[in-house]
């Protein structure tokens, strides 16, 4: 983790437009989204009746991945376009391989996120191989 950008390096990472971040897909749920104030932070529920006292509830698809910079998992909330996007890439990497890279991208005043397939893999060099199943402790 030392030396990468800590807004990479992050439970929830948020990339700056042209920075990219290693990622591998663990799994993806639908979930209902909501602000807590108490928290000062979103809430992420399985049921509806547990929104009470949440603001701006939505429904959202949570990408859980392991991120290569923060060497451990990171959540993604991604709408609906976003989700057919990544799961385009996730079609060509199963049947391509590649390295999956996460970033934003500007789009109409606002960054969204936006997943690439990279073949040409320049990233691994800082990278120790070892299985998914070892990393995440199982």
């Amino acid at each position: 983790m030392a030396g990468k950008a800590d807004n990479l390096a992050r439970l929830f990472p948020r990339p700056e437009e042209g920075e990219f971040i290693p990622i591998q897909f663990i799994e993806m749920q639908e979930k209902l989204a909501g602000w807590s104030p108490e928290l000062k932070r979103s809430v992420y529920v399985d049921d509806f009746r547990d929104t009470e006292g949440l603001k701006r509830v939505r429904e959202i698809t949570l990408l859980r991945v392991y991120n290569w910079f923060y060497d451990g998992e990171s959540l993604i909330e991604l709408t609906d376009m976003e989700k057919a996007r990544f799961e385009e890439i996730m079609d060509m990497f199963i049947k391509h391989g590649g390295e999956i890279l996460f970033t934003r991208k500007r789009c109409g005043g606002r960054l969204v996120n936006h997943f690439i397939l990279e073949d040409n893999i320049r990233s691994k060099a800082c990278i120790k191989k070892r299985s998914l199943a070892e990393m995440l402790g199982h």
